[in-house]
């Protein structure tokens, strides 16, 4: 491929996907603070053990999954390849997913406590702090998605503008 048509990592090319994985940093930083803040509560639930990591108090698990999206979120932060920072926040959001799945197959309550005592200061009901950690993972895995399928296209296009030149792809073997 020619160097001068690869676009540099933060090229105008790739700004929308840069003001997400930054705007989505700044949502796990948040979420990974209310995790912390909650867990040096004194809310009894957070000494009785998660439903679907039962070796583990909620008070543990809050710690634990705040450190990691503390991590992601430098990760997306960081100077590593788009593809990298992409992937993180994509394993983070299935981990995520395959959780409030746990949290189905397990018949505990659909809730997520993800917030913890936070919600309920905020004057939130447990079922609308559950919504809206809905909707934050929903706008993190749809936006990774988004630009996984975005990046993918682009390579595909650029493939057959190539082959249309006379490219590798039309060359006989």
């Amino acid at each position: 491929m020619d160097p001068e048509t690869v676009p540099p990592c933060d090229s105008a090319t790739h700004w929308p996907e840069t003001w997400f994985l930054r705007s989505a940093a700044v949502l796990l930083i948040l979420t990974a603070l209310a995790k912390g803040f909650s867990a040096l509560g004194s809310n009894t639930i957070l000494e009785k053990p998660d439903p679907v990591f039962w070796v583990l108090k909620n008070r543990e698990l809050l710690v634990l999954v705040g450190v990691v999206e503390m991590a992601v979120a430098g990760l997306l932060l960081s100077s590593m390849p788009v593809k990298v920072r992409r992937g993180g926040l994509l394993w983070l959001c299935a981990n995520f997913l395959l959780y409030r799945a746990g949290l189905w197959m397990t018949g505990s309550a659909p809730s997520c406590k993800c917030m913890g005592d936070l919600a309920g200061q905020l004057g939130l009901s447990d079922a609308q702090a559950s919504w809206i950690m809905l909707g934050i993972l929903g706008y993190l895995f749809g936006g990774s998605l988004f630009f996984l399928w975005r990046s993918r296209s682009a390579r595909v296009l650029d493939a057959l503008t190539e082959r249309s030149r006379g490219g590798p792809g039309l060359r006989a073997h």
